[in-house]
Parts: structure tokens; C-alpha cells; sequence
């Protein structure tokens, strides 16, 4: 049996990176697993390879609608949910605090916080109503401390951990356990959108990792099926940190 046996899990931000190889690992751990991404393309694609007990709902996390609309979708279709990876997420090119545009800091903080807000108010409603559930929030090392020139980035990854730990002491009440991960930098999408334009690229981002190699999507993907399983029966409120050793030094 796998660790997510005949639970039901949605994987947010899953048409690519640590989304993607999460609705993998989750199917292949025995999930029914509802993936969902505004990329519909890629989101199919992601579940292509998973098997029949994953499902793709295309869904825009930045409007509240469409956040009703895939939950309405959940509830008719499941009747339940067991566990939450609210992964989906937005970076930012590597730019001073003071030549930060207002419209930057609407759209990270619009993908990175009140998506996950709005999210987890469906989830732990209807974990509630069931007593018992289990929810993943991604937020980052730059949500544990500063990198020069992400403030916007790192300010909302900070709001991530703090949602997760007040969240956390909220369902603990009904049985729930609220969780997030900080992957370090990850061979994703989002790192090379930061790699672009972070000051000695990714060379230079080794140097200050002691594993000496950046995480494959499927490292924090097995960080987070964990926190989902019942494996993790008695861990709530944590901020899990991936990063190879970076932010113990």
C-alpha cells in the first residue's frame, strides 16, 4: 500500500515543477488526486502519465471564482477531501526594493498569499466538517530569510509561514494538521525565471549550498506526500525546510 492510499488529494500549480511531480508521486502513492492549473495544456499533460486516479480542473487561483467554481467541483464530484498542497506560486526578476513597481507586488501577493487564503478556507471547511484532513502550503527559504533584490517574492513567502502556523492552531481544534515546506532552489521553471537575473546565476547559487547540487521537483514532492500521510500524524504547524544545507550556515 502506498503512504496516500484512497485519499483524495488536490495539488494546486500542478503543471509544472514541484505541482507536477507531486500529482505523480500522490498517484503513484495511491491519491485520487485532483490536479488543477490555469495552463490546461500542461495540466493534462502532467496527469497523463499518472493514471486513472488523476484528474485535471483548469482553475485561475488568482480569482475567487474560479476558486468557488473548483471546489464546487470537488464536493460534487468527491464528496470529500483529505489532503491540500497549495502549491501554486509566481517569482520575480531579481530588482531593488525601490525600483519595485506597485503592479509586481499585486501580482505576487495576489499567487503566493490570497490564493492560498481563499484556498484554504474551502479546505478546512470541509476538513472540519469531516474532522480529520491534512494541508501542505509551499512557501520557500525566502520565506525564512532575505535574498537581495526578491523582496516581494520573499515578503510573500514570509506571509505563507505565518498563514500556515495561525491556520495550523485553528484546525487543530477539529483534527487538522496545517503544514508547509521551503524548498530551496529547485530545478524548476521559477528558478531559471530567478537565474535570469539573480547576480552570478546559478553557479553562484552552488557555492552556497553544502550538498553542492540544487533539489529535483520530486525531493520536495516526497517532503510534502509525508506531511500529507498519516506518517505525519502528529506534525502541525511546521515550516520543513529542503534546501541541501543552505540556511543552516
Amino acid at each position: 500500500m502506498g503512504m496516500l492510499e484512497g485519499k483524495v488529494i488536490l495539488v494546486s500549480g500542478a503543471s509544472a515543477g514541484i505541482g507536477r511531480a507531486a500529482v505523480q508521486l500522490f498517484a503513484r502513492e495511491g491519491a485520487k488526486v485532483i490536479a488543477t492549473a490555469r495552463r490546461e495544456a500542461e495540466g493534462r499533460a502532467a496527469i497523463a502519465s499518472a493514471g486513472s486516479d488523476a484528474r485535471f480542473k483548469a482553475a485561475d487561483l488568482r480569482d475567487p471564482a474560479s476558486i468557488d467554481a473548483l471546489f464546487r467541483y470537488i464536493e460534487s464530484e468527491f464528496g470529500r477531501l483529505d489532503g491540500a498542497f497549495n502549491n501554486a506560486a509566481m517569482t520575480q526578476d531579481c530588482v531593488p526594493l525601490v525600483d519595485t513597481p506597485l503592479e509586481l507586488y499585486q501580482q505576487v501577493f495576489d499567487t503566493n498569499v490570497r490564493s492560498i487564503f481563499l484556498c484554504l478556507q474551502h479546505e478546512l471547511r470541509i476538513m472540519q466538517r469531516q474532522g480529520a484532513g491534512a494541508v501542505v502550503n509551499t512557501s520557500s527559504i525566502a520565506g525564512v530569510r532575505g535574498f537581495p533584490g526578491l523582496s516581494m517574492y520573499s515578503a510573500s513567502k514570509h506571509a505563507v509561514i505565518g498563514m500556515t502556523k495561525s491556520a495550523a492552531l485553528d484546525a487543530a481544534a477539529f483534527g487538522v494538521r496545517v503544514n508547509c515546506i521551503c524548498p530551496g532552489t529547485t530545478r524548476t521553471e521559477m528558478m531559471e525565471i530567478q537565474m535570469r537575473t539573480r547576480p552570478g546565476g546559478e553557479q553562484e547559487t552552488l557555492k552556497g549550498i553544502p550538498l553542492g547540487r540544487v533539489s529535483s521537483p520530486e525531493e520536495q514532492a516526497e517532503t510534502a506526500a509525508w506531511l500529507l500521510s498519516d506518517r505525519a500524524s502528529f506534525v502541525t504547524g511546521e515550516q520543513l525546510i529542503v534546501d541541501g544545507g543552505r540556511t543552516v550556515r
